[in-house]
């Protein structure tokens, strides 16, 4: 660092500058009148100018024609021919061969130069020892540079933070600004050499704007101070603010970058804007805010510095202070981007750490509470296990008192039938003794198979069968045929099933087989696309309509069957009688309704 700043001051020794004469023109016609230039002279920046050197003295040996700053790489050189000898920012040139009179045609002219057109003729060892303590600063200056935004870049493609990304841009916005400003690339190219010097004080300010979106990521300003945050804001568009004007001013030809009463307002406003933002800082009081603090007061000043050199045509002799500084405020701001990535790394470890411990305690926690949670459940199953028993036991004594109390009723009727003389009493009694059974099996079925929900309909369908042959029939055996598939429904519909297959059997068993020598009697239940389909044949002697339709049997099965939404279809077939019946309304044993 010492050995550029060295360098760079021996640099600022300034060679001797020659007289000149100068005239506004175009590039194809040599004016015909010289005035001698001072920094009086009014130059508008939107002319072309000519300018005429005349080299003095007796001396032959070669020495070079400088035209002006370093970033002027567009001048034309001629000699007294008007041919052509180069393009850029200087040239060597041998008076005992070339002459000593040039002419030197500008694009446009140095706003920045004091003199307005400042050429010089050095000795051409003189020039190139001034001209490699520049380059030596620079190449110097710019190395650092490109070192930290490879560093910065490095970090970008690992981590994607938008720390890195803004300390890039503004890094990258210095290396563009300081390479034009000593022409490492504006002589590069035929584009690069026709924009106006203007253009790029004017791009300058996105020094400022990269380092403004720096500051607010690197201090975490939205989370932290959301007020600086929105300062900042305010900050940013007085940015743009300040490139619109300039820009339009450079557009209409007015040179407003260099009036004192402009940059005062903008010099007023920034130190303004700087002071809040630095105050805001200051008051943080953490490492990071020092770290930024005192490198943004360094820039502070260096930016100042740049600004009223500028504005008053001294940006040569300060240039160099300029870039030390923003030297020493990269330096800062990548000292404090380590402390800043080395805070969070520990502040990373640590939450780890307390997320360890925090997993820790709550993998104890969760362990005491499924232990406890275990306890609780295996207490509280005991529990549920003997109130099941409990109900079970009541559920089962219930339906066997039900079936007892069912069965005494008939065991009256039974008394009641015998004291009876007439005939159709005692068929009304037996009838009335079978309806009675057929709902006390079902009680039965419950309690036996301790399942009180759930009635198997093709064993309750068979011992109901064989129940009411073994009370009703006295002549020939039935071949019956059960059919029945395997359901389980709830006793709400097992009930009302029970006694339609009671009337329906006991019909069959009573009336059908009179005068059959082989009685048949078939059963069959199934579930057919969510209806229940019971079908009762006989191959009997067949019924009249009359008989099928005034019965009292008959008129509790359309009752049961309206309660359930069912139908009903009877009728004689060739060799016997068939009964078809449909039920949509019913309760499987899984508590699922079939409507």
């Amino acid at each position: 660092m010492l050995s550029f700043i060295v360098a760079f001051v021996l640099a600022l020794a300034k060679p001797e500058v020659v007289e000149v004469r100068i005239s506004e023109g175009y590039s194809d016609n040599l004016p015909d009148t010289w005035t001698v230039p001072d920094s009086a002279s009014v130059y508008q920046i939107g002319k072309s100018y000519w300018a005429e050197v005349k080299i003095q003295g007796s001396s032959n040996e070669k020495c070079i024609i400088q035209g002006g700053n370093w970033y002027m790489q567009n001048i034309q050189f001629y000699n007294a021919q008007m041919e052509q000898l180069a393009i850029g920012n200087y040239i060597q040139v041998d008076p005992s061969t070339d002459g000593s009179t040039f002419y030197l045609f500008y694009t446009f002219h140095d706003s920045k130069d004091p003199n307005n057109f400042t050429i010089t003729v050095s000795n051409t060892e003189d020039f190139l020892t001034r001209k490699f303590r520049k380059d030596a600063f620079q190449v110097g200056f710019t190395t650092t540079l490109i070192f930290v935004l490879l560093v910065t870049t490095f970090f970008i493609l690992r981590g994607n933070d938008k720390v890195y990304r803004d300390y890039a841009y503004y890094i990258g916005s210095i290396l563009i600004f300081f390479s034009y400003q000593y022409g490492l690339w504006g002589n590069q190219s035929e584009i690069l050499r026709s924009i106006s010097p203007s253009w790029m004080w004017i791009f300058s300010a996105s020094l400022s704007y990269a380092y403004t979106l720096f500051a607010r990521s690197f201090l975490d300003m939205k989370e932290k101070d959301p007020f600086n945050y929105r300062w900042t804001g305010y900050g940013l568009k007085f940015i743009w603010g300040v490139v619109i004007v300039e820009s339009a001013s450079l557009i209409l030809n007015y040179d407003i970058l260099h009036e004192v009463w402009y940059k005062s307002i903008v010099i007023t406003c920034e130190l303004v804007l700087m002071i809040v933002f630095l105050y805001r800082i200051a008051i943080m009081r953490t490492i990071i805010s020092n770290i930024f603090t005192i490198g943004a007061f360094v820039l502070l000043l260096t930016s100042m510095t740049g600004q009223i050199a500028s504005t008053f045509k001294i940006a040569y002799e300060t240039n160099t202070f300029v870039q030390i500084g923003l030297l020493l405020d990269v330096f800062i701001l990548s000292i404090g981007i380590a402390v800043k990535v080395g805070l969070i790394q520990k502040s990373r470890e640590e939450a780890q750490a307390n997320l360890i411990d925090q997993l820790q305690i709550n993998e104890k926690f969760q362990q005491e509470y499924t232990e406890n949670l275990e306890q609780q459940v295996k207490e509280r199953t005991v529990d549920l296990d003997k109130r099941n028993l409990e109900n079970e036991t009541l559920l089962k004594e219930v339906h066997h008192r039900v079936k007892n109390n069912l069965q005494m009723i008939t065991s009256l009727l039974n008394m009641q039938q015998r004291r009876l003389k007439a005939e159709a009493e005692k068929n009304a009694l037996a009838q009335t003794k079978n309806r009675v059974k057929s709902i006390g099996l079902i009680h039965e079925h419950l309690y036996k198979h301790e399942n009180f929900s759930k009635i198997n309909l093709k064993e309750y369908t068979s011992e109901l069968l064989d129940i009411l042959i073994m009370s009703l029939h006295k002549g020939s055996e039935i071949n019956t045929s059960l059919n029945v598939q395997e359901l389980k429904v709830d006793i709400e519909t097992a009930i009302p099933i029970g006694l339609i297959l009671n009337e329906l059997i006991t019909n069959s068993i009573k009336y059908a087989f009179n005068e059959i020598q082989d009685p048949f009697l078939s059963v069959e239940i199934a579930e057919n696309k969510n209806k229940l389909v019971i079908m009762v044949r006989d191959n009997g002697c067949g019924m009249s309509h009359k008989e099928n339709k005034s019965g009292f049997g008959h008129s509790i099965i359309n009752t049961l069957l309206d309660s359930m939404s069912g139908k009903m279809e009877a009728k004689n077939v060739e060799n016997g009688f068939h009964t078809w019946i449909e039920i949509e309304d019913y309760q499987l044993g899984n508590n699922t309704s079939k409507v």
